[in-house]
């Protein structure tokens, strides 16, 4: 597999169950990790059905009245789930040119901010913790809306759950990992487990539309989104919807290339907390997105980000992660891949929690401030 090409590699997962081709199957994916950070997967065991009946109903989902969306607001949530208008995310300080859906695997809240500093007789772990307010359920559209809504995103989430953890252990394999290195990280311990027990966490899937806007002077096209690594978890997954193109990923030379939607296919990219882990052995990869030109369709996509327990930190996670795989990128050649864009290695966002309750801070300072105040806002927007 050549780094430099101008394509992103496609690997078929149907592979990894073959004995003869799993080898070869292994390879490509190592490469794929190691120089690009970026991949295409068809044959994934998804059911046909279970996509197109979320994608049927994003028409309508966006379609709602505007008091209708309105009343499922970001605004009305700590937990940032629900809907955001037309430019009211920001990345990397400029408005992104789309609206969108946040989404969660259905959790209760546990944040306590009455619990003392070190828990209560029957917990060990401190839910007082301002991170844990990110964790609640979800603002669902009401069904004489979108009839047949909870139950398609439902359907969807829980496949792509169990995707991503399939996924995750074909990486272990792909870097000599004992595989279940990492089931730790999603799921909760047995009883009979040594091992910390951390709270399962809770995945994030956004429902994007781009709608066509405006290009500026010289017929640039808007950012649909910014310049940026993933930071809302470990793997990301992303559905491309119809065929209008929009999504670049940035090679190792600084060239973008154009990632377009291929039928049947997930895009995979890892995030930051992957490239940390691994101390960058593993790039989490820049992309961005531009906005459909004045004359295009709308373009939406399905993210699914695999999420990683709050109570998670960049150090525990490198301690899951072998020296040989940590030593890659030193051993390589190419180990001086600098970018403009957080790498995650800021020792003050050790903490996942507090590195995630920064992320959504700075995407929505209008949602923290309400909820988290100005004072807890300001210093996370430093």
């Amino acid at each position: 597999m050549n780094s430099d090409s101008d394509s992103l590699p496609i690997l078929d997962l149907s592979e990894a169950k073959d004995p003869v081709l799993k080898e070869r199957f292994l390879s490509r994916l190592h490469d794929a990790l190691f120089n690009i950070g970026f991949l295409y997967i068809k044959n994934h065991g998804v059911r046909p059905d279970t996509i197109s009946n979320l994608v049927s109903l994003l028409p309508a989902l966006f379609a709602q009245l505007p008091e209708a969306k309105a009343a499922l607001s970001k605004m009305n949530s700590p937990h940032f789930l629900g809907y955001s208008g037309y430019a009211e995310e920001i990345t990397l300080g400029e408005k992104d040119l789309r609206e969108q859906f946040d989404f969660a695997t259905e959790v209760p809240v546990i944040w306590d901010s009455a619990l003392p500093e070190k828990g209560t007789p029957t917990s060990e772990k401190d839910f007082s913790k301002l991170y844990w307010r990110l964790r609640g359920p979800n603002q669902w559209p009401s069904d004489s809306h979108v009839p047949g809504f909870r139950k398609a995103f439902t359907d969807y989430h829980d496949a792509l759950q169990m995707l991503s953890y399939q996924f995750v252990h074909l990486v272990e394999e792909s870097f000599g990992i004992s595989v279940g290195t990492f089931d730790t990280f999603f799921r909760p311990a047995s009883v009979h487990d040594v091992v910390h027990e951390f709270v399962p966490p809770q995945h994030r899937i956004k429902l994007v539309k781009y709608p066509p806007s405006p290009s500026s002077d010289g017929g640039v096209r808007g950012q649909g989104v910014g310049s940026h690594k993933d930071s809302s978890g470990w793997l990301t997954f992303l559905y491309q919807v119809g065929e209008e193109e929009g999504l670049e990923v940035l090679d190792s030379h600084g060239k973008w290339i154009v990632a377009p939607p291929i039928r049947g296919t997930f895009v995979v990219n890892f995030g930051n907390a992957f490239e940390a882990a691994t101390q960058g052995a593993v790039k989490a990869t820049i992309h961005r997105v531009k906005a459909p030109g004045p004359s295009a369709s709308p373009r939406y996509s399905i993210p699914f980000f695999q999420g990683l327990p709050l109570d998670l930190t960049v150090s525990e996670i490198q301690s899951y992660m072998p020296e040989s795989v940590r030593g890659l990128r030193r051993a390589s050649a190419d180990n001086d891949r600098e970018d403009s864009v957080s790498s995650f290695q800021d020792p003050r966002w050790d903490s996942l929690g507090e590195s995630q309750l920064r992320k959504w801070i700075r995407s929505h300072p209008d949602v923290a401030t309400k909820w988290y105040g100005k004072q807890v806002t300001d210093f996370y927007l430093q």
